[in-house]
């Protein structure tokens, strides 16, 4: 069948102003919340076209918080792991973190930074986490997964509360928590959350593991051979093996800083203005 070289020429174009069009609007709201806090003081730049972020100094905080300058930053993508990240590069640069957020994304926001702070949830006392989209490797060079019906969930396997940063005191390393990996009513995994973040756990820890082979094929393997071969990791789920997701254990992002860190504030640009909220 014949293109039409136009028609495609057409189509990239309209595509091509699509993306500036969203990164001028990000921009745009940024752009109006570091003009706000210039009226209230502060010292920062003109947003660039092409800049999310920007650092205000010397200026009254718009709730009442710390002194420290703030780093402000666009996020367009509201999720456990990009609010973590962003604030843990502000304070680690001693930084307060605001972040600009749509109306649409600031619930989403308010769940994951209100109480318990980047946490799912607590039972009993046990910190519940969120899962990331980053998976599991292992020391052998595969990846980690599990075979059941529903998305697994970790949790601690008993209360940690002197690991968290809910306290706000800084900290720069904690003890590791037991991890346990839960689906389908049963233990999936156990393991020490520091494993997490060196060279992976080892591939005995969970049932099951998997790799991209030279047939371009993923193969499921589980302890003792190979379990499973499919087109990708979509037929791989459809036979409900699925792949173990990292998961956001707040000490391990959040690793200085917890005084500034518990002062965040998110900024939304309305139809009056904007609307700042610290968490």
């Amino acid at each position: 069948m014949a293109v039409d070289s136009a028609c495609v020429g057409r189509a990239l174009l309209l595509a091509e102003v699509v993306v500036l069009s969203m990164h001028h609007y990000d921009s745009s709201r940024l752009a109006t919340v570091l003009a706000d806090l210039r009226d209230r003081g502060y010292r920062c730049p003109e947003s660039a076209n092409d800049e999310l972020s920007a650092v205000a100094t010397d200026g009254d905080h718009p709730t009442g918080g710390p002194d420290d300058p703030l780093s402000v930053d666009r996020v367009r993508d509201v999720t456990p792991l990009s609010l973590a990240s962003r604030i843990a590069t502000a304070v680690d640069a001693g930084r307060t973190p605001v972040l600009v957020v749509d109306t649409w994304g600031l619930e989403d926001a308010r769940e994951i930074l209100g109480e318990p702070f980047l946490l799912r949830g607590r039972v009993d006392g046990r910190r519940q986490f969120y899962s990331t989209p980053e998976r599991i490797a292992l020391t052998d060079g595969r990846y980690a997964c599990v075979r059941t019906d529903t998305e697994p969930q970790w949790r601690e396997t008993s209360s940690t509360v002197t690991t968290s940063i809910d306290d706000g005191r800084e900290r720069t390393h904690t003890d590791e928590p037991r991890l346990l990996l839960e689906a389908d009513s049963s233990v999936q995994a156990v393991l020490e959350a520091g494993t997490l973040t060196c060279s992976g756990p080892d591939p005995e820890t969970f049932p099951y593991r998997y790799s991209r082979g030279t047939d371009r094929r993923i193969h499921v393997f589980d302890q003792d051979r190979e379990v499973g071969r499919y087109a990708g990791i979509a037929a791989m789920r459809a036979n409900a093996y699925r792949p173990v997701a990292m998961p956001l254990v707040p000490e391990h992002h959040v690793r200085t800083g917890g005084r500034l860190a518990r002062s965040v504030t998110l900024a939304v640009v309305t139809t009056d203005g904007v609307a700042y909220e610290r968490l």
